[in-house]
């Protein structure tokens, strides 16, 4: 009897630290699925409220143009230094910038006017090797020329080598082989495939250029360049070295120039060629901008950039990226 009692007592022990241990366990499943279901609502929530920073930014980008038709320029309430918003629970921020404040890499892609030579190149991709060329401290083993070239390759619908550039069949003798895209960029990002440009090149070229997705227009804004953006103004306008670049932008009155003629002017001043008036890759207004809002909801922080353009009175999302910085 006294052996009975002491295996039945055991086997009791042994059922009630099984049901403690199942209970415990069920406890922490139950926790952590708490913890992701809140995790996933804070961050819909964070995500919410980047999306109604894009409106916002529509808004107020649509009603700039409302007010001034004509121009774009960095005295408009669009181009604002970044001010955390208060919302429930969080803070909102956003900056916007120009996406015609900066070369558009897409526009190399555009055929050469007026000439039925192959070696002859765009506007886009002169400025781009002039840009490499004067960067200071380039970080890279090709030359300047092979590098721009290797973007018009990339970028063109062929599969031919142009100049000093490179085609497919040196990107598949890599140790991890792919293929050109032939076809217009969609991110800024593609740069770094391209040969020559490691991420040291990246860094000192990206305050330069940009993307604007589906589109090869070079419109260069010269209301809203900013000051140490000066290298690529010179590097669009023949004759016009850095300090002259400069030497404009300081001079931009307030509200921007109210004409590309007076835009012409200031340069001519600096002792510019009048060459690029026939190319008008210059204007004093914008349609395309990029937004990198930030939301902050409950500790969880959210990122989106979002690509805007401006077209007809009505605002339209090209493109959007989560994350990043």
């Amino acid at each position: 009897m006294r052996s009975q009692r002491g295996a039945a007592l055991v086997i009791v022990l042994f059922i009630v630290a099984l049901a403690a241990t199942i209970a415990t366990e069920m406890t922490m499943s139950l926790m952590v699925q708490v913890q992701k279901a809140t995790n996933l609502q804070t961050h819909q929530q964070a995500k919410w409220y980047s999306y109604g920073a894009e409106e916002l930014v529509k808004k107020v980008l649509l009603d700039s143009r409302k007010d001034e038709p004509d121009k774009v320029h960095l005295g408009q309430p669009w181009a604002l230094e970044e001010v955390p918003y208060p919302v429930d629970h969080g803070t909102l921020s956003g900056q916007i910038t120009d996406l015609q404040a900066c070369l558009n890499l897409n526009a190399l892609r555009v055929k050469a006017k007026n000439t039925g030579s192959r070696n002859e190149t765009n506007p886009a991709h002169k400025a781009l090797l002039e840009l490499l060329k004067n960067i200071e401290d380039l970080p890279s083993e090709e030359s300047e020329e092979a590098m721009a070239d290797s973007v018009y390759d990339w970028l063109d619908d062929d599969s031919i080598t142009f100049r000093s550039g490179a085609e497919e069949d040196e990107y598949m003798s890599l140790r991890t082989p792919y293929l050109t895209a032939n076809n217009l960029f969609a991110s800024v990002s593609e740069l770094r495939i391209i040969k020559g440009f490691n991420p040291l090149v990246m860094e000192k070229l990206l305050p330069y250029v940009c993307v604007i997705p589906g589109n090869t227009e070079l419109a260069i804004n010269v209301n809203t360049i900013q000051p140490e953006q000066a290298l690529l103004l010179s590097a669009l306008m023949e004759g016009l070295s850095q300090s002259g670049a400069e030497a404009i932008i300081s001079a931009r009155p307030e509200k921007g120039f109210d004409s590309i003629q007076e835009f012409y002017a200031e340069a001519a001043n600096q002792g510019a060629s009048d060459k690029q008036k026939n190319e008008k890759i210059f204007t004093i207004s914008s349609n395309y901008f990029k937004l990198r809002a930030k939301a902050q909801f409950d500790e969880r922080l959210f990122r989106l950039t979002s690509i805007i353009e401006i077209k007809e009175g009505r605002a339209s999302i090209l493109a959007r990226k989560f994350g990043g910085v």
